[in-house]
């Protein structure tokens, strides 16, 4: 005898996954949120400390002397 797979079955298992994957959202969204704001702040920190450098390389320094 053949099994029938009946639109209850179906409703049935499509919410229990759509169940977990509510329950699973959440803390996700939230560790995926902490990683781009750590990204962020790398990029810019990296951002900051390359444009110092190349700040001090095209600066112009004039010397003043006294004759």
């Amino acid at each position: 005898m053949a099994y029938r797979i009946t639109q209850e079955d179906l409703e049935k298992s499509l919410g229990e996954i759509l169940g977990e994957a509510e329950n699973r959202i959440p803390g996700g969204r939230n560790s995926i949120f902490a990683g781009i704001a750590v990204v962020a702040g790398v990029a810019l920190t990296v951002a900051y400390f390359l444009g110092r450098r190349v700040g001090r390389l095209n600066s112009t320094t004039v010397e003043i002397r006294r004759i």
